[in-house]
């Protein structure tokens, strides 16, 4: 909610002359929450780099707040959240996953858009109260990417963040993951289509005792993905969609997940045996996906490169990796790892995490849809 009220006017800039301005100089600018930060950026000619900066630092302290402007945003907020959960069966699949993946005492049970309830009843001091404590120069990070000098950025960060106070009441609080294991729920809802998925509990780069096991769990990933599409997508047609995910770079414990859409007239039960035997191969004959993890690291570099031309791209995980207490050398030595993690690697990690029976899992039945 906060983040919608940063548009909406500081004591020098009325509501939506912000983007007005940024329009009006040919940049564009957004904003968004993730579960672990809130990012604000702005795309400008290098010429504007002063007033981008400008801008920015005010509306970091300087913020006002309208009870008529958190009515209006509040509704916005109300309809994203129809939009993106409610009206989105998967995603109501993947809320529910986090409920029973992650305790409610600790990080990443909760929605970062909020449950409606809380949407609702959000103040005004609220908003207020959170702003003044964590809107501070000691709790953001400033990343600017392009051609620009850097003594000059430097210079521009003084002038406009150096008089604002340092909080030093500031203490972001410790408030980690607690995975769970072994939940399942069902849900009926109106969807067109069947849908299930499950996670393991795992650890992220940052809370990994040994930073190569969050490599091998990365590559593991990419392995299975690639290996159960092709199996059960392609070869046997027992499922029409597939996806493995990890979340490398999360601040705490986080959950490796499989997902599947069953092929027609083909029931869970039948593509969850087939997950299970191809996980199994793996772990045992390690050398059948040493083919796959060269083209995967191949692509993998590919990637990276062409990702270097969009600045985008680069301040973005410059400014992640720094947030979530990474440091920023981790972006230029991905490659580096993942070249490292061999097919062995792939098949120890599996064979540690993918436990089935530890597993949590929510199944989506369909209901008409009237």
């Amino acid at each position: 909610m906060l983040e919608h009220m940063m548009f909406k006017g500081t004591y020098a800039y009325k509501s939506g002359e912000f983007s007005r301005i940024i329009a009006r100089n040919g940049g564009d600018e957004n904003a968004f929450t993730s579960k672990d930060y809130t990012a604000y950026y702005q795309k400008m000619h290098k010429s504007k780099l002063e007033l981008a900066i400008k801008m920015e630092a005010d509306r970091m302290r300087n913020l006002t707040f309208s009870n008529r402007e958190l009515t209006k945003e509040r509704q916005v907020v109300i309809e994203e959240r129809r939009m993106r959960v409610e009206d989105k069966p998967n995603s109501k699949v993947y809320e529910n996953l986090r409920f029973i993946s992650f305790d409610e005492k600790g990080a990443y049970h909760s929605p970062v858009i909020g449950f409606q309830a809380d949407i609702e009843s959000y103040s005004l001091n609220d908003l207020r109260v959170w702003y003044e404590k964590y809107y501070a120069p000691n709790n953001a990070t400033l990343v600017v990417v392009g051609d620009v000098d850097p003594i000059q950025v430097i210079d521009f960060a003084k002038k406009y963040f150096g008089n604002y106070r340092y909080n030093p009441d500031i203490k972001v609080s410790k408030n980690p993951s607690i995975t769970l294991k072994g939940h399942s729920k069902i849900l009926k809802l109106k969807a067109e289509l069947p849908f299930y998925v499950l996670s393991f509990p795992v650890p992220s780069l940052k809370t990994t005792t040994n930073e190569s096991t969050a490599y091998k769990l990365e590559m593991l990933a990419y392995a299975l993905d690639n290996g159960l599409s092709k199996k059960l997508i392609r070869n046997q047609q027992i499922a029409s969609s597939i996806g493995v995910g990890y979340r490398l770079y999360d601040k705490y414990d986080t959950l490796f997940t499989i997902s599947f859409i069953p092929a027609q007239g083909v029931n869970n039960d039948t593509v969850l045996s087939a997950i299970k035997t191809q996980v199994a191969e793996l772990i045992n004959k390690p050398a059948l996906i040493k083919d796959e993890l060269i083209r995967t690291k191949a692509q993998l570099e590919a990637d990276f490169v062409f990702e270097q031309d969009q600045i985008s791209t680069q301040s973005y995980y410059l400014g992640m990796l720094s947030t979530v207490g990474l440091g920023i050398d981790k972006m230029f030595t991905y490659v580096d790892q993942m070249n490292n993690v061999s097919a062995e690697d792939v098949a120890t990690v599996a064979k540690q995490y993918l436990i089935f029976s530890n597993a949590n899992s929510v199944e989506l039945i369909p209901q008409e849809i009237k």
